[in-house]
């Protein structure tokens, strides 16, 4: 089964299943197991599936991750950008994987290239599943996303 869509994580959120949703996704069409293992080693809190400002990733600089310091690193990045751009109306991305910081603020944890693409087409808005650390911190990062 392809995961990687926003159908599929649709279905999984209508029956309160986007915890599995997210593990089914970065374990296959996502290939992302760091993302997948390293969920599971705390109590995490999940919002399901919301329309996200991007506008709250304003931590998050534009371009190539800082983690990219190589140029067939960077190469790499944007020509996966420019892909994902080129077919973005033949394709329904898959929500963006968002933690919520202790210090307030949102990173991205899977999805940098779509947010990159996004931010050149111009897009503010995207379906997104935010998650945070126990439920002191979810009940911040609820707060968070009304403001």
């Amino acid at each position: 089964m392809n995961y990687g869509n926003l159908e599929s994580a649709l279905e999984f959120d209508k029956n309160n299943k986007i915890e599995e949703w997210i593990q089914l996704f970065l374990r296959n069409d996502g290939d992302n197991l760091p993302l997948a293992d390293g969920l599971l080693l705390e109590e995490r809190c999940y919002t399901g599936i919301i329309d996200f400002d991007l506008n709250k990733l304003h931590n998050v600089k534009s371009g190539a991750p800082e983690y990219f310091h190589d140029e067939e690193s960077i190469s790499h990045f944007f020509d996966i950008v420019n892909n994902m751009k080129a077919e973005l109306d033949k394709w329904n991305p898959p929500p963006m994987i968002i933690e919520f910081k202790s210090d307030g603020t949102f990173y991205v944890c899977d999805g940098r290239h779509r947010l990159e693409a996004y931010r050149q087409l111009g897009i503010n808005r995207t379906k997104a599943v935010c998650w945070a650390t126990g439920e002191e911190n979810f009940t911040r990062l609820l707060e968070a996303l009304n403001k």
